[in-house]
């Protein structure tokens, strides 16, 4: 099955419908099967791979337009890829992955806790943190 993004004028993912390969033979095929069928314009019909995620293809294939898109996620037709919404003022948009990043790496530690286990800490970004002082951002969160 062929997968297409609906878009708005806003290039806003709207949802995203499938199309046997028999019809959507390319993309060009989908997006006029599409644009008779749902009453939407075959240039609103973008073709994306429900297999890639991150600029990478899960199955190892070709990646695709960098990320499978969900509701709400963005079409960027400058760098041909498909991304969720900026989660931070301060992070910029990987334009090969498709993916969102802090402007600060965030840490690798471990914590042991009280029985000898080792685990990962968990962090979350705090913009204002950030705004204040451009040397942090990632906060430690603090178990319960």
């Amino acid at each position: 099955m062929a997968h297409f993004a609906k878009i708005n004028d806003d290039n806003e993912v709207l949802t995203v419908l499938t199309v046997d390969n028999s019809i959507a033979t390319d993309e060009a095929a989908g997006q006029a099967h599409l644009e008779e069928n749902n009453n939407w314009p075959a240039e609103k019909w973008i073709q994306c791979s429900y297999n890639t995620e991150a600029g990478q293809h899960l199955k190892g294939g070709t990646a695709f337009r960098a990320n499978y898109p969900n509701i709400g996620w963005k079409w960027d037709a400058t760098n041909n890829i498909f991304h969720a919404l900026q989660p931070y003022a301060s992070w910029t948009l990987n334009t090969t992955t498709g993916i969102w990043e802090a402007p600060i790496a965030k840490p690798d530690t471990t914590s042991t806790r009280s029985d000898n286990q080792v685990i990962p800490d968990s962090y979350e970004w705090d913009e204002n943190a950030y705004q204040a002082d451009n040397t942090t951002g990632w906060v430690k969160n603090t178990p319960l």
